[in-house]
Order: C-alpha cells, then sequence, then structure tokens
C-alpha cells in the first residue's frame, strides 16, 4: 500500500475516535498499557519528531541516530501530555494537524529519493522502508485500540468505529 494513502487513512481513523465515549479516553487499553490518549499523544510526538528529526537529515542526505533514552523521554513525555488536562478534542485536532503537516512534508520528497539509500543507527535503508516502517508502528497501535473497544460495550451506532471494531477479527503483531 501506499505510505501517503496509509497517513491519509490514519487522518481518518484519527477523526473516527472523536466518537469514541469520553469515559474510555484514559483508560488503560489493557493492564500495564496506555491509555487512547496516550496513544493519540505518542502519535503526536513521534510526528513531530519525525518533522524535526528526521526529514531534514534525509533531504540533507545525512545519517541521523536514535537515541534510546531520548525515545524513551519522548513516550514519557508523550503519556504526561495525554493526562495534562488536555482535552480529548484538542489532542486529536494536535495529532491530525501534526500529521497532515508531516503529509506535506513528505509529500514534496522526489520519487527517486524515496529507494536513495542513508545512514539509520548501524544500517543503510532506504526513506521508503523508514516511513513504511512507521505505517506499521501506525497499524500496530490502531490495532491494540480495536481490540480494546471490541473489548466494551459499545452499542450500534454509538461509535462509528463500531463497524472497524466489528470487522477486526485478529490480534496484532507483538
Amino acid at each position: 500500500m501506499n505510505p501517503l494513502r496509509s497517513f491519509a487513512e490514519h487522518v481518518e481513523w484519527l477523526e473516527e475516535l472523536r466518537t469514541v465515549e469520553e469515559e474510555w479516553w484514559l483508560n488503560p487499553i489493557a493492564n500495564g498499557k496506555w491509555s487512547l490518549g496516550e496513544i493519540v499523544s505518542h502519535f503526536l510526538s513521534w510526528d513531530l519528531f519525525v518533522i524535526h528529526h528526521r526529514v531534514p537529515y534525509f533531504l540533507e542526505h545525512q545519517a541521523f541516530t536514535e537515541d534510546v533514552a531520548e525515545a524513551e523521554k519522548m513516550n514519557q513525555d508523550a503519556s504526561r501530555y495525554a493526562k495534562s488536562g488536555v482535552s480529548k478534542s484538542q489532542l486529536l485536532e494536535e495529532a491530525i494537524r501534526t500529521r497532515n503537516r508531516l503529509i506535506q512534508q513528505v509529500e514534496i520528497i522526489p520519487e527517486d529519493w524515496w529507494i536513495h539509500p542513508f545512514k539509520y543507527k548501524t544500517k543503510t535503508m532506504m526513506f521508503a522502508a523508514y516511513i513504511e516502517g512507521l505505517v506499521q508502528h501506525d497499524k500496530h497501535h490502531q490495532d491494540l485500540i480495536i481490540l480494546f473497544l471490541k473489548s466494551q460495550p459499545i452499542m450500534p451506532n454509538r461509535c462509528s468505529l463500531s463497524r472497524m471494531v466489528a470487522q477486526k477479527n485478529e490480534f496484532p503483531r507483538k
């Protein structure tokens, strides 16, 4: 699937989260797991990271590294932000606006650059593979949210995600 199409579908999916009951927004999706709000904040945080710390390096054909401690701090900060009192509506709006900004940045990258090799950590990879990794990351979290919603007492038409939840019969990849 086209990664830009997947990014656009992610925006549509985030839009549908507006219909999720408020009571579920900050409840963990499983024991020891994040809430829906924390996951959306996680998407927002990582989209901002890619916009500011990946795309510019790629456009300059520079190698970039990822500090594991930095990634963990970003995830903790995302969790804190979701629980800071930011409303569901505001957080979703920020996540949608930021994903759309990321789509705009990625759309301007010339097609032949998608297969241009660059250094990532200790390996060489193509931008297309990096973006596909982001798409799979989105799907992993979407699958977890869908399984959570599937376990909730959702009445038909109470949540527009109902059809997606009803269609989802598989477990997410680990």
